[in-house]
């Protein structure tokens, strides 16, 4: 096979800063944002102008929630950039997502958010026409579906999973049929064929088998589905994560789903991914500067404490303002008996070291980690599982302290994983549920090469 390349950038969720991007509703807005918003325009500027440069890669795939929440200027400011890339000499092949017409579109003014013109997703199909679906030599128009010829051994199946585009996140059963159509014919003219769509077909961690959001409905279903009509490869986004997930069916057929963390939300990532003879290369990128002002940070340090305070503002909440802790979770403030012991917990935080925890659970810890402060290891701890190949793996004194802990809380643990357990099986061990989400030992969410029988795909 001659090696062929292409990026992969998900999620750009571009916002027209001429809606407004501060004030007292963007900052209130903004603060409970993993990606950025004001800053999305300088961020693609600057990835846009690294990919651009690849003078060896011609072609970039985005499966979908091109920008912020649907406005129809940030639709007409994205494509003006995609414009500028394709005059690069890239070749662009898009999907849309939800964020593309739905989300209460506004701009921000002050104390409010202002409602402005929004973008009805029977318009996207026009709107994107050039990249992707005029070059369709298929169609499933209903869904917004394509397929394209990318090389002459390669096609690209592009499924859109808007579903209901209310609770049913997935692909209908006409939709998947002509999917199978797709590969079958892809196959029998000796094409390899992979796909794209929006949100994960695979659960890339325990916890995201229990958010009915980080998935594809029936996604079961669909993975044995796919993976047994002999797709084998699928590029996704929506959960803003670095994670690469395989599946195997009862046939022994497998499925991996490469997804991608969002381009303009920690970790800001993008990947270059190459077929060659012996196999697929991923390698991922980031974002390493852009033109805004970060405070003396590094685009890193940026996007790291961008991230950061999503999740510290929500511990700050519970010690210091119940109010807006409740709000977050479903509110108004209904449940005030929990009001007390939420903000003594939430105080105890502000201040408790592991080494603390560890006295107060009878553990010892390692001296490098003792004096960090409990909630900066749990931000750390859940921003590793958006970043991917979690370093906190068995021998560590992460995962040592985070064990010791488990055990001294196991009576407590036993009643939750027999109420818990009983309605869900991944909560029947959750010490090794825990456990699993810090620490990888496969380390390939970022960079890994999988193997391809490039063979069964040729023409007899």
């Amino acid at each position: 096979m001659k090696p062929f390349s292409f990026f992969l950038v998900t999620d750009p969720h571009y916002f027209e800063l001429s809606l407004g991007g501060e004030g007292e509703a963007y900052e209130a807005r903004s603060r409970t944002d993993q990606k950025c918003v004001a800053e999305t325009g300088a961020i693609i500027d600057s990835g846009f102008a690294d990919i651009a440069a690849d003078s060896e890669t011609d072609t970039v795939l985005i499966p979908g929630d091109l920008v912020y929440r649907g406005e129809q200027a940030s639709h007409e400011g994205f494509i003006k950039k995609l414009e500028k890339l394709e005059q690069a000499g890239k070749k662009i092949y898009i999907i849309t997502a939800r964020h593309d017409y739905a989300g209460n579109p506004c701009g921000f003014v002050g104390n409010e958010c202002i409602p402005v013109e929004g973008t009805p997703r029977e318009n996207l199909r026009s709107l994107y026409y050039h990249y992707g679906f005029e070059q369709a030599i298929s169609e499933h128009k209903k869904s917004m579906s394509y397929t394209v010829q990318l090389t002459d051994s390669i096609r690209l199946l592009a499924l859109n999973c808007d579903g209901d585009c209310k609770d049913f996140k997935g692909l209908w059963d006409d939709q998947i049929e002509w999917a199978l159509e797709q590969i079958k014919d892809a196959h029998e003219s000796g094409n390899y064929i992979f796909a794209m769509t929006h949100y994960p077909l695979l659960p890339f961690s325990p916890v995201m088998n229990m958010i009915g959001d980080a998935k594809l409905t029936d996604w079961e279903k669909l993975a044995n589905t796919f993976a047994d009509a002999g797709l084998d490869l699928i590029f996704t986004g929506h959960m803003h994560a670095q994670a690469v997930t395989d599946y195997t069916t009862q046939k022994g057929n497998m499925i991996t789903d490469v997804q991608t963390g969002c381009f303009v939300g920690c970790p800001c990532a993008y990947r270059r991914v190459t077929f060659r003879d012996d196999g697929v290369d991923i390698k991922s990128y980031t974002i390493e500067d852009f033109d805004w002002d970060k405070g003396g940070r590094t685009a890193e340090e940026y996007f790291r404490w961008r991230f950061d305070r999503m999740i510290t503002d929500i511990i700050d909440a519970m010690a210091y303002d119940f109010a807006f802790f409740t709000r977050l979770f479903g509110g108004p403030e209904k449940n005030k008996k929990l009001r007390i012991p939420v903000t003594l917990v939430g105080k105890i935080l502000q201040k408790l070291t592991v080494r603390g925890l560890g006295r107060l659970l009878f553990f010892k810890v390692d001296d490098s980690i003792a004096d960090r402060l409990v909630k900066d290891l749990a931000v750390e701890l859940v921003r590793n599982i958006f970043i991917g190949d979690e370093p906190y793996t068995k021998g560590t004194p992460v995962y040592e302290a985070v064990e010791k802990m488990l055990k001294r809380l196991r009576p407590v643990i036993r009643i939750i994983e027999k109420k818990a357990g009983a309605k869900n099986p991944l909560l029947a061990d959750i010490p090794a549920f825990v456990l699993s989400m810090i620490g990888d030992e496969k380390k390939r969410d970022c960079n890994t090469t999988l193997n391809i029988d490039w063979q069964r795909f040729k023409k007899a």
